[in-house]
């Protein structure tokens, strides 16, 4: 197995694996230092892209530029690995009231967000099935990744071609200099710390601000809705196949752990029941803890002393969408002296750890 490296990446989550195929498109040697058990919070992630963000009908925050980018990056990582887990698919509103639909109709025809919202309302959506007595519409240009997989198939082109150590990263073993690192016998540039909400035991970072949320799904089986459509109403519904459908999410600011909970389990049934007339079985639970930053936006850039140390971070609920784009301009950064946008780097905490 190859010693010397430009980059080490520790965490193979969806930061750590989109940075790191980022790093290959470019022609770096990278090395992925991961031990999958240690955290769920990118395993039981839905993966959704939503353009939208449903309580004020405005866009996400940088959709237009988002969306395209992790389009063709995913694409790619499709083709590059000859597998399949990025689709295309509409996200279905169901409208709770007559003025939330007035909301969106107005939205669709005159704002810039109207090129996300269809520009009708649908009333025959599954109707024996689905409680949408005031209709539903459409979000246009979503998607989903089927996170799991992605992240299960990278780990075996890693794996397959020596590019991963599976074992928990030990940061006491880390040596560092002003131009390189080394990590037991092997060497790199730099290290890239892309550990979610973890970094918080990291003896470097520790000092970052995140805002870490626990999340839960339910695995649920419905019967004859045969969509393949994002159903949102108070919950998600993600069609995973033969009638199953992930459905979530909780959110949790305190209890951080894996550990899936009577509560959220009744918390998500209680809410599936008012969309679905029909009964649902509840197949398993999950959960897992995402690294949102107290700012909502990314954390990336360089160590403020050790500049042979990098973070790739706090992404929260939208790294799926986030996490391509940025490791593109981190990559920027990295080999070319390009900025970063203030939004996301992490010298706008740096007064608050060295």
């Amino acid at each position: 197995m190859n010693k010397n490296f430009d980059y080490i990446i520790a965490g193979q989550g969806i930061a750590g694996t989109v940075l790191a195929f980022s790093m290959i498109k470019e022609g770096l040697n990278v090395l992925v230092i991961d031990d999958k058990t240690l955290s769920m919070c990118s395993k039981v992630a839905a993966g959704n892209f939503n353009p939208i963000v449903f309580k004020r009908l405005v866009k996400s925050w940088m959709a237009d530029e988002l969306i395209p980018f992790s389009d063709k990056f995913y694409f790619d990582a499709e083709q590059f690995l000859n597998e399949n887990f990025y689709w295309k698919k509409e996200i279905v509103r169901i409208f709770g009231e007559e003025q939330e639909k007035d909301f969106w109709l107005k939205k669709a025809s005159n704002t810039d967000e109207g090129k996300y919202l269809s520009k009708t309302i649908t009333n025959d959506f599954f109707t024996d099935i689905v409680s949408n007595p005031l209709g539903c519409a459409f979000v246009e240009n979503g998607s989903n990744l089927f996170v799991s997989k992605f992240l299960d198939d990278f780990r075996n082109y890693f794996e397959k071609n020596r590019l991963l150590l599976d074992e928990v990263f030990d940061h006491s073993l880390l040596e560092i200099k002003s131009d390189s690192v080394t990590y037991k016998n092997y060497t790199a540039k730099k290290i890239i710390f892309c550990e979610g909400y973890k970094v918080a035991e990291n003896p470097y970072f520790k000092w970052l601000p995140l805002k870490p949320a626990k999340g839960e799904t339910l695995v649920v089986k419905i019967k004859n809705l045969e969509t393949d459509k994002i159903i949102n109403k108070g919950v998600y519904m993600l069609p995973i196949g033969e009638d199953l459908f992930l459905v979530g999410a909780t959110y949790d600011w305190v209890n951080l752990n894996d550990i899936v909970t009577e509560k959220a389990r009744t918390e998500i049934s209680e809410k599936l029941s008012k969309v679905i007339k029909v009964p649902f079985e509840i197949i398993s639970g999950q959960a897992g803890v995402r690294p949102s930053s107290i700012d909502r936006r990314p954390i990336i850039g360089l160590h403020p002393e050790h500049k042979s140390l990098g973070v790739f971070n706090g992404m929260g609920t939208k790294g799926v969408m986030l996490a391509p784009y940025f490791a593109k301009q981190f990559i920027g950064s990295l080999e070319n002296n390009l900025p970063l946008d203030g939004e996301v780097d992490v010298v706008r905490f740096n007064g608050r750890g060295n």
